[in-house]
């Protein structure tokens, strides 16, 4: 979180394009902290990525929605 601007890692991007593990990001629906267009980002940068929406979660949605965020991750893992 040192990084400038705030919350910026340039190296990050290029890191995620190294995984190559099946990845699901999950994003809260209503995160105030970073919205939903970063997560779809984030998604494209890895291959083969799948991107969900927790519906009615914030920043956290396995504490705010643990049922529908359970949910998403076993059907992810199916």
């Amino acid at each position: 979180y040192a990084w400038k601007p705030y919350m910026h890692n340039p190296k990050l991007k290029g890191r995620l394009g190294r995984i190559s593990a099946p990845t699901l990001v999950l994003w809260g629906e209503s995160d105030g902290i970073v919205n939903a267009d970063y997560g779809k980002a984030l998604a494209t940068s890895i291959s083969g990525a799948k991107f969900e929406i927790a519906p009615n979660a914030g920043h956290y949605p396995y504490l705010e929605q643990p049922e529908s965020f359970v949910g998403i991750v076993d059907k992810f893992l199916r």
